[in-house]
């Protein structure tokens, strides 16, 4: 099992065992791929984990079914990385599921309102 936490500032901190990036360290240690990030939410996941950071949001973790938001190809990441679909948009919650991410964004202006048109819809 493993923990992952953000303190007030934004700075992400993780501990314990998994098997997303091999992590074992029986205390919290910062993850310096995202220092510096204003950290609005965590989803941490059983394979990956998604994190919603100022107008980014950031995934890493095993996917099979792009979890991860990178796109169907990519099917793990060890380290942070972007989520460029969702680039540009507030996220003020995200989770992660077994086989799933989840994402609320704002569309509080025309902006945020025009990358979400552009975002496939799946309705099936």
């Amino acid at each position: 099992s493993s923990g992952i936490n953000a303190e007030y500032g934004g700075n992400l901190f993780c501990w314990g065992q998994n098997q997303i990036n091999r992590l074992e360290c029986p205390y919290p240690i910062p993850v310096e791929d995202l220092y510096g990030w204003n950290i609005n939410d965590i989803g941490p996941g059983k394979n990956h984990h998604v994190i919603a950071a100022e107008f980014s949001s950031i995934s890493l973790g095993k996917a099979t079914n792009g979890e991860l938001g990178m796109g169907p190809s990519i099917k793990s990441s060890s380290r942070p990385d972007k989520m460029h679909g969702v680039d540009g948009l507030k996220i003020l919650q995200c989770g992660a599921g077994a086989a799933h991410t989840v994402l609320l964004a704002a569309d509080d202006d025309d902006e945020s309102k025009e990358i979400l048109k552009k975002l496939d819809v799946n309705d099936d």
